[in-house]
């Protein structure tokens, strides 16, 4: 009977793990929202910490690569017990397959720090393998903790995913002093330690970082939308919204441009993303980004019904090779009608060539308000618009555990 209760406990953990981790980036969760899944599912690690061998028993048996949830909740019980063979016995597991599992990533984010710490030395030791050292330096990025010199040799290494997450935890840390160790790297051949070194040193100021990331936004892919948000919070207005005509215009799936017309946050854009309403398949990541620059959402009569027959997600036909989740499955369809109808009494509200969020004008004030009520992609908006204003500090992380991120926000 005790096994059977301690088998639900990991069952459910696993499972809040996995909705978490979607709510976490998720529109319509906040940070209330995350705040009680987190209650729900550390009230599971709970009952398998209390089972105690047991719990690590059944954990353990249940991790693969398929599931990442299982390695969480195993990695946590492993972690907090500093069990050395256990931990690698997880990433045996499927831990490490074909790299990190997130759920693995997200357990080293989870528990404390000071208990993550005491696993860090055999983690960050020069000597050990790129793999180990890569977690150890995303463990310590994901509680804003400086790695010290372990950060300085992974900026350097051979191993080009270890040195892509030193560049990118560069930025998530704001060492201001660190950009010169890694503009080199903006003309990197390898893409992804290319894009890192962009999104840290744009982050720190770089203007030479903006020009890459505007190459990749230019280029399509699965990098552009984040490049293209983030270079367009470097550039002024109309400087802004010109790239973001001229990326508009040039590709056949403008998504970046569209996410970076959010992003930017000029009302004068408004009018073409009501425009782009008109097309199924650019619809409701248009409205998200119209919603984030006026802070009137998508709901009510500015709602519509998705259009017949359309499809955005995987098909039954076999023969179909785009597996590819639809990206804007949690977003509200908007009617394009309706909306402009409601812009032409509006929008004159808004100033344009002025920079809002929420339909409020991005004052610090305003701010630090959206990163503790707006729902999770808004806050990490208002996190990348902070960091930008206030050189030297750390990004603020929206994924953190939400007990964490309401301490935090009150100077805990």
């Amino acid at each position: 009977m005790i096994e059977l209760i301690v088998e639900q406990h990991a069952e459910d953990a696993a499972f809040l793990w996995r909705r978490r981790d979607e709510a976490a980036r998720a529109p319509h969760y906040n940070l209330t929202d995350l705040c009680a899944i987190d209650e729900r599912l550390e009230a599971h690690l709970d009952g398998l910490r209390v089972a105690g061998d047991l719990g690590w028993e059944i954990c353990a048996a249940a991790t693969s690569a398929e599931d990442a949830g299982a390695i969480f909740a195993a990695a946590v019980l492993a972690v907090e017990r500093c069990d050395i063979p256990a931990i690698a016995g997880v990433l045996d597991g499927g831990g490490a397959v074909p790299g990190p599992s997130p759920g693995f990533m997200s357990a080293l984010g989870w528990v404390e720090f000071d208990k993550v710490a005491r696993i860090l030395p055999g983690l960050l030791d020069p000597l050990c393998p790129a793999s180990l050292r890569h977690i150890g330096i995303a463990a310590c990025a994901a509680h804003r903790r400086d790695p010290g010199p372990a950060l300085s040799q992974a900026l350097f290494d051979d191993d080009l995913a270890l040195r892509a997450r030193a560049l990118r935890a560069v930025g998530e840390l704001g060492q201001a002093e660190r950009l010169r160790d890694i503009v080199n790297d903006l003309g990197n051949d390898d893409e992804g330690c290319r894009f890192a070194a962009a999104w840290s040193a744009a982050l720190l100021g770089d203007r030479a970082a903006i020009e890459v990331l505007r190459t990749f936004a230019s280029a399509g892919g699965a990098r552009s939308e984040q490049a293209c948000s983030l270079a367009v919070r470097r550039l002024d207005p109309k400087t802004g919204a010109d790239f973001l005509d001229f990326i508009g215009k040039s590709s056949d799936k403008p998504r970046a441009a569209i996410v970076g017309a959010g992003a930017l946050g000029d009302p004068a854009l408004a009018p073409w993303l009501i425009q782009c309403m008109d097309t199924p398949a650019l619809a409701r990541i248009a409205g998200e980004s119209w919603s984030t620059i006026t802070g009137i959402e998508i709901e009510g009569p500015l709602a519509a019904d998705p259009p017949e027959g359309f499809s955005a997600g995987p098909t039954d036909d076999p023969a179909d090779e785009d597996v590819a989740m639809d990206p804007d499955e949690k977003l509200p369809w908007p009617s394009a009608t309706a909306v402009k109808r409601l812009w032409t009494t509006r929008g004159p509200g808004f100033r344009p060539g002025s920079r809002y969020l929420l339909g409020n004008l991005m004052t610090p004030e305003w701010l630090q308000r959206v990163l503790g009520e707006g729902g999770q992609r808004r806050r990490a908006a208002a996190a990348l618009e902070i960091a930008i204003r206030t050189p030297g500090s750390a990004l603020f992380e929206v994924r953190a555990p939400g007990g964490r991120q309401r301490g935090a926000l009150l100077g805990g």
